[in-house]
Formats: C-alpha cells, structure tokens, sequence
C-alpha cells in the first residue's frame, strides 16, 4: 500500500533563508531567552541520528529546551489521486489517501525527542498549485456559463489562478471559484504510526479538488505566538515542502479511491478523523 515516500518532501531553513533540499534538518537562527523549564521525551526505540549529519545547534528551537538542535519535516503519507468534486459543499471527494505529514525533533546527541512546549504551537497550511509549482490554484477565476452550473472541459482548461485580487482586473463572464475546499490547515497531533512509534503529525483528511488537473500541494510550517513569550508573538513561517505531483479525475474517467493504508488506519484507530475504506477482507 502507498505511503508516499518522496525525493522532493522535505525542507532545510537556516539564517533566514528558504530552500528546498530533499531529506534535510531545519535549522532557524533566530535568538531568544531559552526556556529551561521544558522537558523533551525521548522516543522509545527510535533510531538516534549521527550528530555529525545535523546542523549546528539551533538558537530558535534552543528557546524552548537547550538540548534541542534540528527538526525534520516531512511528507511521510502523499496524495495519489481524487474524484472532482461538484459546487455542492456537500459533493466533496478527499484525496486519497489522506496526506500526512511528520515532524521530527532532535537533541544535541542526535536522539529523536518530544518537546510539547514547541510542538502544540505548530499549525501546517496547505495551498494549491499546478505541477511545475510556477502559479497557485488555491482560488481560479475561469469562464462561467451562466445558463449552467457546470463549467465546461474547456473552461477547466482555462482556468488560472487568482493570488493577488487587487492586481487582476475582473473580465466579463469570468467568475472566481474556490479550487481547493476542506481544512486548509492542521495542527500537531502526538500519536503513534502504523509501527507503533510515537511521533508528531500533521493529518489532512478532507481536502478536495473542483477542477480536474493535475496539482501538487504545498504545505507551510507555522510557529504560532505565545502569550508568555512576547519575542515570540509573531507567527513564523519555519519551514514548508511541496507533495508530489497527483491528479484530480472527471467523474467518468476516475478510477477509484486508493485502498486505506497502513499508516491511515494507525492514526484513525487513535480517533484521527480519517476517512477509511473498508474492504472485503477486513
């Protein structure tokens, strides 16, 4: 059964900077009063990394417990394939299987950790683009039959997206549509996977497509303010990575939902809303 793994799921930040380098640690060198009344949880049976593979201790995740060094953020579980979904709310059609995302915390000696001080602050945004990640497609502005409710397969052709409203000047018979429906956001969740290791996961159960294409996701790390931290108070984008690349079928040509894998099944027995499709077999 798929579980996505991807050679373009991860992302390395460091000084300021945004890049895309596959399999990496994040680093963010921002200074602060480190917060020494954290505790980090080590894993049980999780594999230590080698320390010489991390980057230098990072300044920003050493304001919630010293020890920490790096984080990982990947896109363990990825997207294959949706159904179109119609203009109804409630005609909506996730994407299967449901996309999930890891977050993975490491010490100063390499050890995989839990520090809830910092992950209960997380939320992950997700955003919609087209394969070559060059226009966003969250929100289109498409031609519209006015005498019908369905857009027409030329009109999907089409579409464009629609990013920055004040700088687009609305041409007749074009009409905006939201192209991306669902939880466009999700927070941490502690919880084991399909082996039984616990970790931190951000779950993305319900998101659908209206138009068919092909899309890939992308998904932004955000570092909520707290209250007792006025440093802190500003939302930080930390880290983000795109899925990869997954098609959105018509009705007539769609060729199923993918079957609930290991993974699916792990989180939803732990009460994770997670849509699962039964078999004959289980």
């Amino acid at each position: 059964m798929p579980t996505g793994g991807s050679s373009e799921h991860s992302q390395y930040s460091g000084h300021g900077r945004d890049s895309a380098l596959a399999g990496g640690m994040a680093a963010i060198a921002v200074m602060g009063p480190a917060d020494h009344g954290s505790t980090l949880e080590m894993i049980p049976n999780a594999q230590r990394v080698d320390p010489c593979t991390l980057p230098p201790p990072d300044p920003f995740l050493q304001q919630f417990h010293p020890r920490l060094r790096a984080f990982r953020f990947t896109i363990v579980q990825q997207p294959i394939r949706a159904r179109m979904c119609g203009s109804s709310d409630k005609d909506w059609r996730p994407l299967s299987p449901p996309t999930v995302i890891k977050l993975e915390l490491f010490d100063i000696d390499g050890n995989r950790v839990i520090e809830n001080s910092f992950m209960q602050h997380l939320v992950v945004h997700t955003t919609l683009w087209n394969e070559s990640k060059e226009e966003e497609l969250t929100v289109v502005e498409l031609p519209h039959n006015t005498n019908s409710k369905r857009i027409s397969a030329a009109a999907k052709s089409r579409k464009r997206g629609v990013t920055h409203f004040g700088q687009l000047k609305h041409e007749p018979g074009l009409e905006i549509e939201n192209n991306l429906l669902g939880d466009y956001s999700a927070t941490s969740m502690i919880v084991d996977d399909e082996t039984g290791q616990r970790g931190c996961f951000f779950v993305f159960p319900n998101l659908s497509i209206r138009l068919e294409g092909r899309y890939k996701l992308r998904f932004t790390l955000i570092k909520l303010p707290e209250m007792q931290q006025p440093a802190l108070m500003a939302p930080k984008c930390v880290a983000s990575a795109f899925s990869d690349a997954f098609d959105v079928y018509s009705i007539k040509t769609f060729p199923g939902m993918i079957e609930s894998t290991a993974l699916s099944r792990a989180l939803a027995q732990q009460g994770l809303k997670i849509p699962i499709r039964n078999t004959q077999d289980n």
